[in-house]
């Protein structure tokens, strides 16, 4: 006999630190159902750059989701680190996220903003480097402290010339398993290299010319920026940052925000956040 349920069974919420101490707190906006999924998708994006985040140094007050108006838009820095937002949903469906590597991509692009505030020559060579350094530590070689002998029981140990299985399994690991190719972000476009310095120059400066259109210091995007009042924040540590306590007045914003143009739709209340450790 089938009997009817009393609903679903309560699930305990996650209990997830920052995965460097360099990052204070992960959060991810209160509104939507799926709201666990997506921190642990910011989660699993601050651990893939822990060792980047900590090879730099770089200060993080607060990493959260953030789903602007503007369809561009895919991230904000506020203070050099103070908070740090990233697009996680498409605008046309906040239902479905994007892919890590975008998230990841938009992220390095904030950390930039971390040193570098104009998109300048600095700022992109700087981002080129943690892009580079980032791939290095992701895809570079395998090394282990792991020894094993592989031995035939009752005929002692391999001659000299047999290949163990271990040694075959790291000589496939250390191959590049990968190839590099640029990309715009958020999309399948691939940028051509260029044949020529000239056209090397001319693409930076239309590079340069679009981000300065598309992501600037502005005090209209605050309206963005999750004001303190409305988090719900569980402290990881006791310590007190001087970032957090300046006031939303004074913050320095910048953005970071896709190729292609688009209609704007905008959100309920794009302010509301939940944070978890």
């Amino acid at each position: 006999m089938v009997k009817e349920g009393r609903g679903q069974f309560p699930i305990r919420k996650p209990d997830r630190p920052s995965p460097v101490a360099n990052v204070g707190k992960i959060g991810s906006l209160m509104r939507y159902p799926d709201r666990d999924y997506a921190n642990s998708l910011l989660h699993d994006a601050v651990k893939q750059l822990a060792p980047l985040i900590h090879e730099y140094n770089f200060k993080v007050g607060l990493v959260c989701e953030m789903f602007p108006k503007s369809e561009n838009l895919l991230g904000l820095n506020v203070n050099k680190g103070q908070k740090i937002m990233l697009r996680l949903r498409y605008h046309h469906n906040e239902r479905s996220f994007l892919p890590m590597s975008d998230i990841l991509g938009t992220f390095l692009h904030e950390l930039t903003h971390n040193v570098h505030g104009k998109h300048d020559k600095n700022f992109y060579d700087y981002l080129a480097k943690l892009e580079k350094r980032f791939d290095e530590i992701r895809y570079g070689k395998v090394r282990s402290n792991y020894w094993c002998e592989e031995n035939r029981l009752g005929l002692g140990r391999l001659s000299s010339g047999v290949v163990d299985v271990r040694a075959k399994r790291l000589t496939a690991m250390t191959k590049n398993g990968f190839k590099t190719e640029t990309k715009v972000l958020g999309s399948d476009s691939r940028i051509t290299k260029p044949n020529n310095p000239r056209e090397a120059m001319l693409g930076a400066a239309l590079r340069r010319l679009e981000d300065s259109k598309r992501c600037h210091s502005d005090r209209e995007q605050q309206s963005e920026v999750p004001d303190e009042k409305e988090l719900e924040i569980v402290e990881l540590d006791d310590d007190d940052d001087d970032a957090e306590q300046s006031s939303d007045s004074d913050v320095e914003i910048v953005e970071v925000v896709k190729a292609e143009e688009g209609d704007a739709r905008g959100s309920d209340d794009p302010n509301q956040t939940i944070v978890i450790e």
